[in-house]
């Protein structure tokens, strides 16, 4: 990579596809990445200077110099990752010989079963509900405060916080138990559903696959998936394995790369 090409990665650690990048990264040994923490605690992904840089407030979003010395910024994860692959030289992890592979798979992925907020922060009954309040109340609280303070300093964006304060008061009002669980519950068992479907069909490309990794030779597919996977484990566990033993090997192989390490210590 060449020594004017700055990168900047706006990420947080804990979030599912702003951690996708930074295990790219730890896999191609990409040197020089500048790390700006954006704190999803917080709401900070929503702070008024934040939205200049992405003014749909998710992470990740990557700034680079491109071709012709400019600086431009690229908020979609996927092509995010396409970027830093195109830029770190070999081997490239997206070719045009498996593009249309990878593309369709995590298109997938995003589209219809990106179950990695929705099923974290949501439960799927009240045991669960108890098990996870003590976490998950303190993380919206603290998006509640951040709201509020931005609210009164970019009151051009007061539509947009409303909006999201509602929808954060509202889940803390069904973890504390002041709100009717339910319509949560029933999210939760959507969303655990879109994923089933998801692992189901990975099952089936990893036994159709001629290697190791989801359409043979590791590539931006698995990037994703082994991310996908981070969370869904965190959140349900063995579950995701059940009867999908070759999702299960595949797991296991992934999460003993160094990259892997180097991502979630």
């Amino acid at each position: 990579m060449s020594h004017n090409n700055k990168i900047k990665l706006y990420t947080f650690p804990p979030s599912l596809y702003a951690s996708i990048p930074r295990l790219l990264i730890a896999e191609k040994n990409i040197q020089g990445v500048e790390y700006v923490t954006v704190d999803l605690s917080k709401a900070e992904n929503f702070a008024p200077d934040y939205l200049k840089v992405n003014p749909n407030h998710t992470v990740p979003a990557l700034e680079f110099t491109d071709e012709r010395g400019s600086k431009s910024i690229e908020d979609d994860s996927i092509e995010v990752c396409k970027q830093l692959d195109k830029m770190s030289g070999e081997p490239q992890l997206y070719t045009s010989q498996n593009a249309s592979s990878i593309d369709s798979y995590v298109k997938d992925m995003h589209d219809n079963a990106d179950v990695g907020n929705p099923l974290f922060f949501t439960s799927r009954d009240e045991s669960e509900l108890a098990k996870k309040k003590d976490m998950i109340v303190p993380f919206l609280q603290g998006r509640v405060q951040g709201f509020e303070t931005y609210s009164k300093q970019a009151p051009e964006h007061k539509q947009l916080y409303d909006s999201f304060l509602q929808s954060t008061n509202g889940m803390i009002a069904q973890y504390q138990g002041k709100a009717d669980a339910k319509p949560m519950f029933e999210t939760n068992a959507q969303m655990w559903s879109k994923a089933v479907r998801f692992l189901d069909k990975t099952e089936e490309l990893l036994k159709q696959s001629k290697g190791d990794f989801i359409f043979g030779d590791y590539s931006l597919a698995d990037v994703h998936l082994t991310a996908w996977l981070y969370r869904q484990n965190l959140v349900r566990g063995e579950e995701n394995f059940q009867g999908r033993p070759t999702v299960k090997a595949y797991y296991e192989r992934v999460s003993a790369r160094p990259s892997f390490k180097a991502t979630w210590p």
